[in-house]
């Protein structure tokens, strides 16, 4: 129930204009300035997520979508994320990346923040990390990533600052 609420009351907040960022970026494909980074803060917050684990997990999106720039970007798909059948909130295959299109495509930002959360609460992921290292770390053990640890750790706190 919590999370209903939660997809509506982002999807109500995502169509007030919010000021300009750096965050902020140009859609084609629908003509309006789209704030990543704002969307996925307010979705996570309304999960009542720990702050600090919010800055990982937008951290964590800049990075695996290119900092909102690359081919999965239009599709929502912000965390890089293959298509699964147990993702209720992708709505099908299909968004091109990496040579093949077996990644997500989204309804919106929110939706996509929110199967993030999703996976990572199926997996059992702690949700007790105290420094991008111990985020990394957990995602490696648990085979999220094919990077070297220190890269993708280094990626996280170059998005942080």
């Amino acid at each position: 129930m919590r999370t209903i609420v939660s997809i509506l009351t982002i999807l109500m907040l995502s169509t007030i204009s919010v000021g300009m960022s750096g965050n902020e970026l140009y859609s084609s494909s629908y003509e309006e300035r789209v704030d990543y980074e704002g969307r996925i803060r307010r979705t996570l917050q309304a999960e009542e997520i720990d702050p600090y684990v919010i800055d990982l997990l937008v951290a964590q999106s800049k990075h695996e979508s290119g900092n909102y720039k690359n081919s999965l970007t239009p599709y929502n798909n912000v965390f890089a994320r293959h298509y699964s059948k147990k993702d209720t909130f992708a709505i099908s295959a299909g968004a091109p990346g990496e040579g093949h299109r077996r990644f997500a495509k989204y309804p919106s930002v929110e939706y996509a923040t929110l199967s993030q959360l999703d996976y990572l609460r199926r997996k059992n992921y702690s949700f007790k990390w105290k420094s991008p290292y111990q985020y990394a770390l957990e995602l490696k053990k648990k085979h999220y990533y094919e990077a070297d640890i220190m890269v993708y750790t280094n990626a996280l706190i170059r998005f942080m600052k």
